[in-house]
C-alpha cells in the first residue's frame, strides 16, 4: 500500500492520554489533571477546534490521537485565549 505525499508518519502520534498527561506536567499553571475524566471534560469543550487544526483525530473510529507539535499549541492557545478567533495560525 502506497502513502499519499500529504500524510504524516506515524510517529508524530500519540494517543491523547499520553499527549494530554504531557501537557498537563509541562502546564501546571493551568491546573488541569491528567486522568481520563478530565481528558474527557477538555474534549467536551475543546474537541472541535483540535481536530479543525488536525491536533487531534479519532484511529479506527474510537480511539483519539494527538499529534505532538500541534496539539500543545493549539490546546495552550483554546485554553488561554480570550476567543477562538484569536488562534495563531499553523
Amino acid at each position: 500500500m502506497t502513502k499519499s505525499p500529504e500524510s504524516t508518519p506515524a510517529s508524530e502520534w500519540l494517543t491523547a492520554h499520553e499527549a494530554f498527561a504531557a501537557f498537563c506536567a509541562q502546564h501546571p499553571e493551568l491546573g488541569l489533571r491528567p486522568s481520563y475524566w478530565g481528558l474527557h471534560n477538555l474534549l467536551r469543550h475543546h474537541r472541535q477546534p483540535l481536530e479543525a487544526a488536525d491536533a487531534l483525530r479519532r484511529a479506527n473510529g474510537r480511539h483519539w490521537i494527538a499529534h505532538r507539535e500541534r496539539f500543545d499549541r493549539v490546546l495552550f492557545d483554546l485554553l488561554t485565549l480570550s476567543t477562538r478567533c484569536e488562534l495563531r495560525p499553523a
